[in-house]
């Protein structure tokens, strides 16, 4: 049973940090066209 909610531990955090690295990349890609579009830098 220890063994299983370590898993079941491991699995929630793992999925916490996949959707909020998801979210992240997002907000980055969207800051990032905005500021392409308002200035010429890169």
């Amino acid at each position: 049973m220890a063994a299983f909610e370590i898993v079941s531990i491991f699995i929630g955090i793992l999925a916490l940090l996949m959707s909020f690295g998801g979210l992240i990349v997002a907000l980055l890609a969207f800051l990032d066209k905005r500021n392409k579009r308002k200035s010429g830098r890169r």
